[in-house]
């Protein structure tokens, strides 16, 4: 590889270009513009936008949301999403980034294999709010940030992946608090130095467990990265020091928490691959490594009576052993996290939406006597998010069908499908006329309106 006119080795990358790796990354963050952003990926970043906001006012009724709300409760200009309250800064990226994950609903990114915009744009949000004039914060200079943010944090997880996650770590909170730093750090103004301080003050405060994916602790470590992101922004921005190479630097991040990291992929120009054109967005509210199941027994239901199958078998990769593959599902995080409830759920109620996920259906015996013909099978050949599905039925007829949840959808697809979700999880909240008006106004960030057309829309005032 060549790097500022020098021949490397894959190995030299590893002990010679950790910082210059870091330096490239974040002088492209900070310089980033959206008049330099290709039209398409800004049309991307909107849906995305609207995406995220739309999971996180859903989801800002969950339990785990009211009892963080509770205890972080302080008074001052930023919008807390549902309820419209004004909060601190760091109070609005904690509790609405734990609103945007906790429905597992968020947009997903195969590579780095984490949730994006959860732990980004509320950190970017709150920063937008809490300006000194938030008025002179317009759509350009937030979707920039977001963009910034979205393509620093997709390499860095990139250069970790897989191996950070194999250990147990749960990137889209480890990797998500320099996303969240990084799209900060650019609305603050602060140049690759400065975006550089905030990563290593970033990395002290990266945390983020598999092990209590069905739990609250999921989307509460979520709503974390986002807050401590944003906090190491601002810190560096008064001053705060940290050595710039704490993300792959001897000792750093990638050394401490990843065996070993690509960096390559941390040096790769924005321009020669965009992630944001990589993005997936949920059609189902669950566990993405449970989406392709979903979708293939969604193509065997119709005409088809649950009570003549005798064995639903599903031949998933090695992977969703440790992430989704809880058994017998007893809460409703619990059910978005186990592939024997989600099929159970596709197969009888033909949808795995928001609402088919609560106590009552957890304990649906119909649903659970499906759930237990349930067979899982593992296998390592194939790709992340790919599955086989085999239906035995009474008398042993098998109905058979495959589905890969990592394809990308069309630009029309993406649109359609963040429009109905924002309309169904936002609606009951603000009212369809102002679900609509908040659409609108996300689409018009590009063209420079104000942030706080949107924010005013997003409060129940």
């Amino acid at each position: 590889m060549l790097l500022n006119g020098t021949i490397l080795r894959r190995d030299q990358l590893m002990t010679e270009t950790t910082g210059a790796g870091e330096a490239d990354i974040a002088s492209e963050a900070a310089a980033l513009r959206l008049a330099a952003v290709p039209a398409d990926v800004v049309e991307i970043a909107v849906d995305c936008i609207i995406d995220t906001l739309a999971a996180a006012i859903g989801g800002s009724c969950e339990e785990v949301v009211q009892l963080v709300a509770e205890v972080a409760n302080d008074s001052g200009r930023c919008t807390r999403l549902g309820d419209g309250a004004r909060v601190g800064p760091r109070s609005a990226a904690l509790v609405n980034g734990i609103a945007a994950h906790v429905l597992d609903f968020d947009d997903w990114l195969p590579v780095g294999g984490l949730h994006p915009s959860a732990p980004l744009l509320p950190a970017v949000w709150a920063q937008a709010e809490a300006s000194a004039d938030p008025t002179s914060v317009d759509g350009g200079r937030l979707l920039a940030a977001y963009i910034a943010g979205f393509e620093a944090q997709a390499r860095i997880g990139a250069a970790l992946a897989p191996r950070h996650y194999e250990a147990g770590f749960h990137p889209t909170a480890t990797v998500g608090v320099f996303g969240a730093a990084t799209g900060a750090a650019h609305l603050l103004g602060l140049g690759p130095a400065g975006i550089q301080r905030a990563w290593g003050l970033a990395a002290t405060q990266a945390a983020g467990l598999r092990a209590v994916f069905g739990s609250m602790g999921k989307a509460m470590q979520v709503g974390r990265a986002s807050e401590a992101g944003l906090f190491s922004a601002q810190l560096a921005a008064a001053g705060v020091t940290a050595p710039g190479d704490a993300l792959f630097g001897p000792g750093g991040f990638a050394a401490t928490h990843c065996q070993a990291a690509a960096v390559e992929s941390v040096i790769v120009p924005f321009a020669e691959r965009w992630y944001l054109r990589e993005v997936l967005v949920k059609r189902h509210a669950a566990c993405f490594g449970t989406h392709a199941a979903i979708d293939a027994l969604l193509t065997l239901r119709e005409g088809l009576d649950p009570r003549r199958v005798r064995e639903i078998e599903l031949t998933v990769p090695e992977l969703l052993r440790t992430v989704c593959a809880i058994p017998v599902a007893t809460t409703p995080l619990e059910g978005k996290f186990s592939l024997a409830f989600t099929a159970a759920l596709a197969l009888v109620r033909g949808s795995c939406q928001v609402e088919d996920f609560t106590h009552a259906t957890v304990l649906d015996p119909d649903l659970r006597s499906v759930a237990e013909r349930v067979r899982i099978r593992f296998d390592a050949t194939l790709r992340t998010q790919q599955t086989h599905v085999r239906v035995v039925l009474e008398g042993g007829t098998e109905l058979h069908a495959s589905a890969d949840s990592a394809l990308p959808l069309t630009a029309s697809d993406r649109r359609a499908i963040v429009r109905e979700k924002f309309h169904e999880l936002v609606g009951p909240v603000v009212g369809s006329q102002r679900c609509t008006e908040l659409i609108r106004a996300i689409e018009e960030l590009p063209d420079g309106s104000n942030v706080s057309t949107v924010t005013s829309l997003l409060r129940l005032e």
